[in-house]
């Protein structure tokens, strides 16, 4: 029923070329006929033709032909030659099919002809006839130079006769041009920077001129852009690109970042999982166990780890809060004060430093995180 209801419709187009009737859709523009294959317009179901001189009978156009001056022999019966710049062939000719090949003046055995490439393509040039092939000799290098013209003005003629040879001059260059072979080759390869994964914590390097990678131990995301926060917010951000908290900016209600090198100048309340440096200006609070490459906090800065803060190497200059564990070496100043229990394998404690916890030094400590599982266990083995 439906399908009854919306078929196209159809009307019947009558081609104004032929008169043949067909049946084409009623939002049909322009058509062809089925029967002649001309091309008409169609406007409310009416056929029109095309406006506009519409030629027939003309089927190719051709180049004049040429007759070849060795050709003696008459041109068909009934076949005028053509005349001007071009030859029409009409349809009834192009029907008629092929013309037969005008048929050859008989030759003796004794003739000899030479035909030249001028006069092949009708250049007008010469006919060679055997008297002139008589009188003339050879064609073949008959113009042809000997070897002393040829090596009059060689190299090998200038060296032998010991002429000085002018050679030209080298084209002028800009001043800060270096032919390929004088240029420096870079020996070092693209800088590189150490990514830690954020899920199994596999370190591997990366181009300086990412933007993005992927893990090769668990195939997770790696976000490579680097963020400064202006304004004080609650965010969570995972990159390990920088990340630069400004005099205005902080981080707040315990918002978790993640970033390679960490600047901080305003205030901050929040989980850090920093790969590079931290660089403390600012007093805050900093949730979970922060793991770093160095740890610095400048004067007049105090900072709280609740959970402990393990570094590769730190300065301390202001006011630690937490158990510091360092694999390398710290660096305690005048001005410094360490607020708990302190592990590292060397330490600097300038006067007036202080550590009022317990202080452990041991050449094995190591700040290693341990891998993770990963995202794809199949990977891992």
């Amino acid at each position: 029923m439906f399908g009854k209801r919306y078929r196209s419709k159809k009307v019947d187009l009558t081609c104004p070329y032929c008169g043949h009737i067909q049946q084409e859709p009623a939002q049909v523009i322009s058509s062809f006929c089925r029967s002649c294959g001309e091309h008409f317009r169609a406007r409310k179901g009416v056929a029109i033709a095309n406006p506009g001189l519409r030629v027939s009978g003309i089927a190719e156009v051709r180049p004049p032909r040429q007759r070849h001056p060795l050709l003696t022999a008459p041109e068909p019966a009934g076949v005028p030659m053509p005349a001007g710049n071009s030859w029409l062939v009409s349809a009834e000719e192009q029907e008629a099919g092929a013309r037969p090949l005008p048929e050859h003046a008989p030759r003796s055995a004794g003739d000899r002809e030479e035909l030249t490439a001028g006069a092949f393509f009708g250049l007008g040039a010469p006919v060679t006839t055997p008297e002139s092939l008589e009188n003339s000799g050879p064609s073949l290098g008959r113009n042809a130079q000997g070897r002393e013209a040829l090596a009059e003005g060689s190299l090998g003629a200038l060296i032998s006769a010991r002429q000085t040879v002018v050679v030209a001059e080298k084209e002028k260059m800009p001043p800060n041009y270096a032919a390929p072979d004088d240029r420096r080759r870079r020996d070092d390869s693209v800088p590189e920077i150490r990514v830690r994964c954020f899920r199994c914590h596999h370190h591997q390097d990366v181009s300086r001129f990412a933007k993005s990678t992927q893990c090769d131990r668990c195939s997770a995301y790696i976000s490579l852009a680097n963020y400064e926060i202006k304004t004080v917010k609650s965010h969570t951000l995972r990159t390990r690109g920088d990340i630069i908290i400004a005099k205005k900016g902080g981080l707040i209600n315990h918002s978790e970042i993640a970033c390679h090198h960490l600047t901080v100048s305003g205030s901050i309340d929040a989980s850090v999982d920093c790969t590079g440096d931290a660089v403390f200006r600012h007093s805050g609070t900093v949730r979970g166990q922060l793991h770093c490459e160095k740890l610095v906090i400048e004067k007049n800065c105090e900072v709280r780890f609740p959970d402990g803060v393990m570094a590769n190497r730190a300065e301390i200059a202001g006011h630690l809060i937490g158990d510091l564990t360092c694999s390398g070496k710290v660096r305690v100043a005048r001005t410094g004060i360490v607020e708990g229990d302190l592990a590292a394998i060397d330490l600097e404690l300038r006067d007036g430093g202080l550590i009022s916890g317990e202080t452990r030094l041991d050449p094995g400590i190591t700040t290693e995180l341990s891998l993770r599982k990963g995202f794809n266990p199949s990977v891992i083995g």
